[in-house]
């Protein structure tokens, strides 16, 4: 973990709300594990706290991010232009714990594809990719990982499958389910409550990155937590102990 300084290279409207910023690193920001994130300082004196963001892609020298305008915070950064400077502390969290496996399931909705992308360049064609949107318009947050035939569901039914995520999985899961399938997710609450009660009756194994409000992304702050079952020490702070959680550890 480390504070690098940081050059904006490309801070582009993908689509509607979503944006893609590629960063330039004053240095190597070193290994970075699928889900891990990093907190980014907003260009500008609007914007006190910093922001996370998980990470998108890297090389050695640099950095990229997707994010969605849900707020003050990332409205700012949308207007933020090329040669702009800022800090970029990271890389933070625990990250997806790839273990072998005869299937791979990644299941994303929305912005969750963010969460899961360097997963899925990890996994590469071994990854069963499930995507949920809102409508075909979409369909540009995928735009590189076409390649590994990703499942599509619409809630307006434009394109691929017409519903959710999570109905286009139930629908096809029962031939990829085994003694080895591992399914790792990222998306809103709704989608990953959905998901538990699909796989409450084999209690697949799934790892689910968990989106929360940070405020110093450390673990200092304790303002990130969330409830677990775990009975000695119930709450964990998702920058810390997370993003990334044992679905059937978390209290949804």
């Amino acid at each position: 973990m480390d504070d690098i300084e940081a050059t904006i290279l490309k801070n582009r409207n993908i689509v509607s709300d979503y944006y893609l910023l590629k960063l330039r690193l004053s240095k190597p920001i070193g290994k970075v594990l699928p889900g891990q994130f990093v907190m980014l300082k907003v260009p500008g004196n609007e914007v006190f706290l910093r922001r996370p963001f998980s990470v998108y892609d890297h090389d050695k020298n640099s950095l990229t991010l997707m994010y969605r305008v849900v707020g003050k915070g990332t409205r700012v950064l949308s207007n933020i232009k090329k040669n702009e400077r800022t800090l970029v502390l990271g890389p933070l969290g625990n990250a997806f714990n790839v273990k072998r496996a005869d299937k791979h399931i990644v299941v994303a909705g929305g912005i969750g594809i963010a969460g899961v992308h360097t997963l899925i360049k990890k996994l590469g064609k071994k990854a069963h990719i499930f995507f949920g949107c809102n409508t075909r318009e979409e369909l540009p947050l995928i735009a590189d990982i076409l390649e590994f035939n990703p499942m599509v569901a619409t809630l307006d039914g434009s394109i691929g499958f017409a519903g959710n995520v999570i109905e286009l999985l139930q629908g096809r899961i029962e031939p990829m389910m085994g003694k080895d399938t591992m399914i790792y997710a990222c998306g809103p609450d709704g989608m990953v409550k959905s998901l538990r009660k699909m796989l409450e009756k084999h209690r697949t194994p799934c790892q689910v990155l968990v989106e929360e409000r940070m405020a110093c992304g450390l673990g200092l702050c304790f303002g990130c937590v969330i409830r677990t079952t775990d009975d000695a020490e119930p709450y964990k702070r998702v920058c810390k102990e997370g993003p990334v959680f044992d679905l059937w550890k978390i209290s949804l």
